[in-house]
C-alpha cells in the first residue's frame, strides 16, 4: 500500500511540474509576441532565456549578443530582443540613440538595470543605481567633486600610487619577468580607489591580500556561484531581484566597506581631520558644506545627504572606477606594444612636454599630453569599458519621424562596440589609429558615434579622473621603458566572457626593455 501511495505521490508531483513547465512555456512564448504586435523586427528568441542564452551560460559577454545583432541588423534603427521573456529595444542608428539618450533624455531618465532596493542593499543606493529626482540631487552635489579643481588637489595621491607602481614594475623588470600587465594595472587602480576613494593606504603593490583587496575582488569576482547569479539577475531582471529582495554585496562585503567608512567619517570629524580625497568631498556634503580647492568653506542647501550616501557612494567609486580605468590601461599597453610608431610618437610627446616642466610629471604637465589622451580615445573606441549603454523608458514615448510607441517600462539598449567598430563610421575599425581622434575630428563627431562614457545627462562624472590616473601611470612607463608584446599574450586579444567589462581573456603580458638613456 505504501508502494502505491508512493508512486501517486511522484505521479501528482511529475504532473504539478509538467502542468508548471507548460504554463511557463506559454507565458514566455506569449511573451515573446511582444515586438512583432509593434511590427518591430528582430532576431528569434528561445525559450527561456530570450536571447541571452549564451550570456546566461558564461559562453559570451554580457553585452556581446546586442554587438553581434548590431551588425546583422544595421540595416535597421532599431530591433526587439529579449532578456529572458522581458522586452529590450536594440538601437542600431546613432540618430535615434541621440533622441534617447541626450533630446529626449526626460523620458529615459533611469538606467533600468541594478535598481537600488534601500534598507536591503545599502551599498547600491548610489548614484548610478538612482533616477527621478534624486538622481537629479545626487548628481548636482556630487558634481563638483570632479571638477578641475578638485582633482588638482587630488593629483598628488594619484602621483604617489603611480610611483609606488613603478618600483614594482623597476623590481620585476630588473629580474628578467615578463610582467601581466593586466594584473599591474589592477592593482594600480585598486590601490587609487583605496587611497583617493576611501582615504586609505593598502600598499597593494607589496601586499596584495589585504581586506581591502579581497573584499573589492569578491564583488568583481564572485567567488561563489550565488553571488555570480545574484549578479546576473540584477542586471537582466532588475525588478524581479528588486521584489525578492536579493542583495548584491554580501553581507562580508556591506560589514566591511560600510563599517569602513564609518570608522573613516567619524575619525576625521572628532579630530577635524581633512585629507584632500573623494571621500572628504562626500565628508563635507554630509556636513552641509561646500569646500572649494583653495580651503574656502560655504554652507550648501539641498536635501540631506546621509552617512548611507557617503557610503554608498564611495563603494560608487570602486563599482564605477575599478574594472574601467583597469581594462583601459590593459589595452593601451597592448596596443602600443602591437603599433611601436604609435608608441614612439607618445613617448616623444612625453619627452617634449615634460621638458617644459622640469621634467616634472605635474598636473599641467599631463593636460597638455593631446597625443596620450587620443591614445586613450583610440583604445575606448576599439575596446569600450561598457560594450552597450543602457536606460528605462519612464513615460510612454514615440519615437519621432516612425511609428513606433515605446512603453513606459521598456529597457532600452545602445551597442556601443557594434557602433564603434562599425566601419561605415570608423574606416577600418580594427586598425588602431588614434588620429581619428584629432581635437578637430573630435569636435565634429556624431555625440553616439563614440560613447565609451556614456552621452547626455547622464555621462559619467568621472571620467576626466580616469584619464588622469591611467595617463600618469603610462607617462612613467614611457619615460623609462619600451613596450614589447609577450608570446603568451593573445593576438587577436580575445575578450572574457565572464566579465562585465570588456577585458582581456588571460590577461595582458608584455616585457618592459630599459630605454637607452636610462
Amino acid at each position: 500500500m505504501a508502494i502505491f501511495q508512493i508512486y501517486e505521490y511522484f505521479g501528482e508531483l511529475i504532473s504539478a511540474v509538467v502542468i508548471l513547465y507548460t504554463l511557463a512555456y506559454l507565458w514566455f512564448q506569449y511573451s515573446f509576441s511582444y515586438w512583432s504586435s509593434k511590427r518591430v523586427r528582430g532576431p528569434a528568441p528561445a525559450f527561456p532565456f530570450g536571447n541571452i542564452r549564451d550570456v546566461i551560460t558564461r559562453k559570451s559577454q554580457f553585452f556581446q549578443p546586442y554587438c553581434d545583432n548590431y551588425f546583422k541588423f544595421k540595416h535597421l534603427p532599431y530591433v526587439g530582443m529579449y532578456s529572458f521573456n522581458r522586452p529590450v529595444l536594440c538601437v542600431n542608428d546613432p540618430d535615434v540613440a541621440k533622441h534617447i539618450l541626450i533630446k529626449d533624455f526626460d523620458y529615459f531618465q533611469a538606467h533600468g538595470i541594478f535598481s537600488a532596493s534601500e534598507g536591503i542593499d545599502p551599498l547600491a543606493a548610489h548614484l548610478f543605481n538612482s533616477h527621478g529626482d534624486r538622481w537629479k540631487n545626487l548628481r548636482v552635489k556630487m558634481s563638483p567633486a570632479f571638477s578641475s579643481g578638485k582633482l588638482k588637489t587630488m593629483y598628488p595621491l594619484v602621483q604617489k600610487t603611480a610611483e609606488e607602481g613603478m618600483k614594482y614594475l623597476d623590481s620585476l623588470e630588473s629580474k628578467g619577468n615578463s610582467i601581466n600587465i593586466s594584473e599591474f594595472y589592477e592593482t594600480y587602480t585598486m590601490e587609487i580607489i583605496a587611497s583617493v576613494g576611501f582615504g586609505v593606504e593598502c600598499n597593494g603593490f607589496k601586499n596584495p591580500n589585504t581586506e581591502f583587496y579581497v573584499r573589492g575582488h569578491e564583488y568583481f569576482e564572485p567567488t561563489s556561484l550565488y553571488w555570480a547569479l545574484a549578479r546576473a539577475l540584477a542586471f537582466f531582471a532588475p525588478d524581479l531581484s528588486r521584489q525578492l529582495k536579493i542583495r548584491r554585496f554580501s553581507p562580508g562585503m556591506i560589514e566591511f566597506f560600510y563599517g569602513l567608512v564609518k570608522d573613516t567619517v567619524e575619525y576625521r570629524q572628532k579630530h577635524a581631520f581633512r585629507r584632500n580625497d573623494f571621500i572628504q568631498t562626500l565628508i563635507e556634503l554630509k556636513n552641509g558644506q561646500s569646500v572649494d580647492e583653495n580651503g574656502n568653506i560655504k554652507p550648501i542647501d539641498g536635501f540631506p545627504f546621509s552617512l548611507d550616501d557617503v557610503a554608498a557612494n564611495t563603494m560608487l567609486y570602486m563599482v564605477a572606477g575599478y574594472e574601467t580605468s583597469a581594462t583601459v590601461g590593459q589595452f593601451t599597453a597592448y596596443e602600443l606594444a602591437l603599433n611601436p610608431g604609435v608608441q614612439a610618437r607618445a613617448r616623444d610627446e612625453v619627452t617634449r612636454v615634460l621638458a617644459r616642466h622640469e621634467n616634472q610629471c605635474t598636473y599641467e604637465a599631463q593636460n597638455e599630453m593631446t597625443y596620450l589622451n587620443m591614445i586613450f580615445d583610440e583604445t575606448m573606441r576599439k575596446y569600450p569599458p561598457m560594450r552597450a549603454l543602457f536606460r528605462r523608458c519612464n513615460k510612454e514615448y514615440r519615437l519621432p519621424d516612425s511609428d513606433l510607441l515605446i512603453d513606459e517600462g521598456t529597457l532600452v539598449f545602445v551597442p556601443v562596440q557594434g557602433i564603434q567598430m562599425d566601419p561605415d563610421i570608423f574606416p577600418e575599425p580594427d586598425k588602431f589609429d588614434p588620429d581619428r581622434f584629432l581635437p578637430e575630428n573630435k569636435a565634429n563627431m556624431h555625440p553616439c558615434h563614440w560613447m565609451p562614457f556614456g552621452a547626455g545627462p547622464r555621462k559619467c562624472l568621472g571620467l576626466r579622473q580616469g584619464y588622469i590616473q591611467v595617463k600618469i601611470a603610462l607617462i612613467k612607463i614611457l619615460q623609462k621603458y619600451e613596450i614589447v608584446l609577450d608570446e603568451r599574450t593573445a593576438v587577436p586579444m580575445r575578450v572574457k566572457p565572464t566579465a562585465m567589462c570588456c577585458a582581456p581573456d588571460g590577461g595582458v603580458w608584455v616585457k618592459l626593455r630599459k630605454l637607452a638613456d636610462q
